[in-house]
């Protein structure tokens, strides 16, 4: 089940995450014109890079495998306001697009559902960082959350059957931790993320990087 943002319905809010995603990650892509993509991680991701090498790094990655992670929220009887509010700006957004984003993405969602992701990971190779610039200017000063608004950028640049969703596909993701409940206690080698990791001291880094030495036995050195 997805819930509302605890801040959703405030108007004086500022969501500085969407205000970075938005604003500025079309601004990193052009500084660093010589990657062949971009990665972005949330707070409390620790990645397992060496589970990526196999990667198709020419593809989109996102976490739409991961149940928790994307959600997809019907608009038709929808009473969350909220919601409602968001699915208009889509289809603004979407209506004003130039023809080939249109397409792909009511090819994949129509206009009676959006998609909440919470975005915490995802990866845009080279080839389609002119696309997701170009989304970011049509959304312009609206008020688009930034989980609703990188899978809508996602759903308009290709069709989902076309992203690499295997490379995230066995990332641990949880969105609260049980009382019984560490990090160290769901936290794999094995899976290409997890999340969430919260270090909060030297101690937490020192338990993390002996959990991630699994996987690159060479992170010992840090400790």
């Amino acid at each position: 089940m997805c819930t509302v943002p605890p801040y959703a319905n405030s108007a004086n809010h500022v969501n500085n995450i969407l205000h970075f995603v938005i604003r500025y990650l079309p601004k990193v892509f052009a500084r660093y014109g010589g990657a062949d993509g971009f990665l972005f991680l949330q707070d409390h991701m620790i990645l397992n890079y060496w589970n990526l090498l196999q990667a198709d790094k020419e593809k989109l990655w996102i976490t739409d495998k991961i149940a928790h992670s994307w959600v997809t929220i019907p608009l038709e009887s929808n009473k969350e306001e909220w919601f409602v509010k968001q699915g208009a700006m889509v289809k603004q957004v979407v209506g004003s697009s130039p023809v080939h984003f249109q397409s792909k993405y009511k090819e994949s969602m129509g206009e009676d559902k959006i998609v909440f992701c919470g975005s915490e990971l995802f990866y845009v190779p080279r080839q389609f960082v002119e696309d997701f610039g170009d989304l970011v200017g049509l959304v312009g000063s609206l008020d688009l959350h930034h989980k609703i608004a990188v899978p809508m950028f996602f759903l308009a640049m290709d069709s989902p059957q076309n992203f690499d969703s295997e490379a995230l596909a066995g990332t641990v993701f949880k969105t609260n931790l049980a009382a019984n409940e560490t990090f160290s206690s769901i936290y794999t080698a094995q899976s290409p993320a997890v999340f969430p990791v919260k270090v909060m001291n030297e101690i937490d880094f020192i338990k993390v990087i002996r959990l991630m030495s699994k996987g690159d036995p060479l992170l010992m050195e840090l400790v």
